[in-house]
């Protein structure tokens, strides 16, 4: 049996989707960095796509297969809207009608030894 390197690729599997939530829908899409770029993971050389059949709530859902080396860095973006403030129920009268602003959340992973995804602190926040 030959030993794993810290660049040996590992099998990650990732879940994109967007289900509905009160005022709109929550978004989760993947990144992979690569150099100083970040790039889909669905776009990603030699990603699997499967599409996944909706269940009740879900618009869309699909899994992906990727190859990374460990030590690679994700980034998890999840978008959902904001809550609002309470209004006047008749408020909407008055107004024109908006989308609801979104919160976008992005979360760090690299990948680990058997494409266990190990939880980064704070990478990147300016980026």
């Amino acid at each position: 049996m030959s030993k794993s390197t810290a660049n040996s690729p590992e099998e990650v599997e990732l879940t994109d989707g967007e289900v509905v939530v009160a005022r709109g829908t929550r978004a989760v899409t993947w990144w992979v960095r690569s150099g100083d770029a970040w790039i889909n993971a669905r776009g990603w050389p030699g990603a699997k796509v499967e599409q996944l059949e909706p269940g009740p709530g879900t618009v869309w859902q699909c899994r992906l297969d990727l190859e990374l080396p460990r030590g690679t860095l994700l980034m998890r973006v999840e978008s959902r809207p904001l809550a609002t403030a309470r209004v006047d129920p008749f408020a909407y009268l008055e107004r024109e009608a908006v989308r609801a602003r979104r919160r976008v959340l992005r979360t760090y992973f690299k990948v680990g030894r058997r494409g266990a995804l190990l939880r980064e602190p704070e990478h990147g926040r300016s980026e």
